[in-house]
């Protein structure tokens, strides 16, 4: 099954994104990984810019069992939990999932916000091209929220 990931941090921002990096190889197949992006804070806008990328990996494991091992690794880079949007080490987010859809009390695939979310999008029509998400395409998504969400590709040497 394969999984498309969601990587953001904005604390120490070139150090835990290649921590995240080096710890879905150790745990997973990494299978393919999208350019990084600087953006602008979402949600709680009194924090520094953010680095963002998606990576598509491989694993046997049920969505469960991935988000329960991507929450490991938030709490190895010190991931705290003490403003809703606010600055982090380390997030990991399951996007898409090769096997559908699933919403339980602590995992919703495809990410409840994916379609307003610049940083999601980009990176995943580097990866995925221009897919559809429930009727609409990425490329669509992107051109309504460009306007809107600041987003620059960074030159970030991926290890």
């Amino acid at each position: 099954m394969e999984y498309i990931i969601a990587i953001g941090t904005n604390l120490e921002r070139e150090k835990n994104l290649g921590f995240a990096l080096k710890r879905l190889k150790e745990e997973f197949t990494l299978v393919a990984a999208s350019s990084v992006y600087e953006t602008s804070p979402y949600g709680y806008q009194n924090q520094p810019n953010f680095y963002n990328m998606i990576v598509k990996i491989r694993t046997e494991l049920p969505p469960e069992e991935v988000l329960k091992k991507l929450q490991e690794i938030e709490n190895e880079a010190g991931r705290e939990r003490k403003i809703k949007w606010g600055p982090r080490s380390l997030d990991l987010d399951i996007v898409l999932w090769s096997g559908g859809r699933v919403k339980t009390e602590n995992l919703t695939i495809p990410h409840y916000d994916l379609k307003n979310r610049l940083f999601f999008i980009l990176p995943l029509l580097e990866i995925e091209g221009d897919i559809e998400l429930d009727g609409e395409n990425l490329f669509y998504l992107a051109n309504r929220l460009l306007p809107y969400q600041g987003i620059r590709k960074i030159d970030f040497p991926l290890p």
